[in-house]
């Protein structure tokens, strides 16, 4: 697995927080009684916020990078390799996701049947990526062989079916609609996530699979690929201001970036060793900062009242307590004896 792949996860992993960090600020100003921010801060915020939508895309690369990397003295992985890491990943997501109901039943009331919590679980609600990843890492014995032999065909169609899942469930957004009675082929659970996702873990394979053959051909585009992933970043955000109509810009601008992670260097990330710690824990803090965050806008809400410094100071306060909380927790149970035994099982 190549060096720089620990720091992009941790990066990631930090882009999420900041994104629910914003996304939550601006719920807990509004709970609060706050009037609406200016449109000057929203738009300001918005862009902050935008660049989240890079964060789920580099977890699937660098997760699929994983899978390549285990697989790369052997012709497929071994069925106990691929259940150990499916453990690591559900035992926790069912922990923390059932902890956040228990949540969100007492804080807001929303509860649902036994068949709706499952319901929950399958789609992946609030942790959306979650049940894609366990799909693909179930598939992957079937699509490294895949990757190692057709590999532009193999990223090729999981373009082309991401984008078709996206003309489905977004009549318009490339300019044409389906007709209605194709929606029969959205899939039931794993339609969305596939729609926003489904080439990234499938690129993660190849980048780790043809790292040596893949990487001088990326390195001779990739100012290429830095024009085109601000081209299209930018045009999203015109989108949203209403400037422009490209709503498909959104979900095209990761796609070029991806191809430029294998190009980069572990040595120019910044704060690379911060960054790593971070990427060991990633999978953790993305369970447990949601948490943390509603934690902190229950005692905003206790506490009340309305002042200045709370919308100056909300969103940098969601940010740090999202990253830092679970970060402290996380070494907390790898100190001690006792714990240490259940953390894979408590934070993958």
């Amino acid at each position: 697995m190549q060096r720089q792949y620990m720091a992009l996860s941790g990066l990631a992993m930090a882009l999420v927080v900041l994104n629910h960090a914003i996304h939550m600020g601006l719920l807990g100003l509004s709970r609060l009684g706050y009037p609406a921010l200016p449109d000057g801060w929203r738009f300001t915020l918005t862009a902050v916020q935008a660049l989240g939508a890079f964060a789920v895309p580099i977890f699937f690369v660098v997760s699929g990078s994983f899978m390549a990397y285990a697989a790369r003295s052997a012709p497929r992985l071994s069925a106990s390799f691929v259940w150990k890491s499916v453990r690591h990943i559900v035992w926790p997501y069912v922990v923390w996701s059932l902890l956040y109901y228990v949540l969100m039943a007492v804080h807001q009331g929303e509860r649902y049947s036994a068949l709706g919590y499952l319901k929950n679980l399958a789609v992946g609600y609030p942790f959306h990526f979650v049940p894609l990843l366990i799909a693909f890492y179930l598939l992957s014995p079937l699509l490294i062989p895949l990757a190692r032999r057709f590999s532009w065909l193999l990223l090729a169609a999981f373009g082309l079916y991401q984008l078709f899942l996206l003309a489905l469930r977004e009549p318009g957004l490339f300019g044409f609609a389906f007709p209605a009675q194709m929606d029969v082929l959205f899939p039931l659970v794993l339609g969305n996530p596939l729609a926003d996702w489904a080439i990234y873990f499938p690129m993660g394979l190849v980048f780790g699979l043809h790292a040596a053959r893949w990487k001088p051909r990326l390195l001779s585009y990739r100012w290429a690929l830095v024009a085109a992933t601000i081209l299209l970043f930018g045009a999203g955000l015109l989108d949203v201001a209403g400037w422009l109509e490209a709503p498909w810009a959104r979900y095209l601008c990761p796609v070029p970036l991806m191809f430029i992670l294998p190009t980069i260097e572990r040595k120019a990330i910044p704060a690379v060793g911060q960054l790593e710690t971070v990427g060991k824990r990633s999978y953790g803090l993305y369970l447990t900062h949601l948490i943390v965050m509603n934690l902190v806008l229950i005692a905003l809400e206790l506490i009340g009242g309305q002042t200045v410094v709370m919308v100056v100071l909300i969103f940098p306060l969601l940010l740090v307590a999202g990253l830092l909380v679970p970060m402290l927790l996380m070494g907390s149970f790898q100190q001690r004896g006792a714990t240490r035994k259940v953390y894979r099982y408590v934070f993958g």
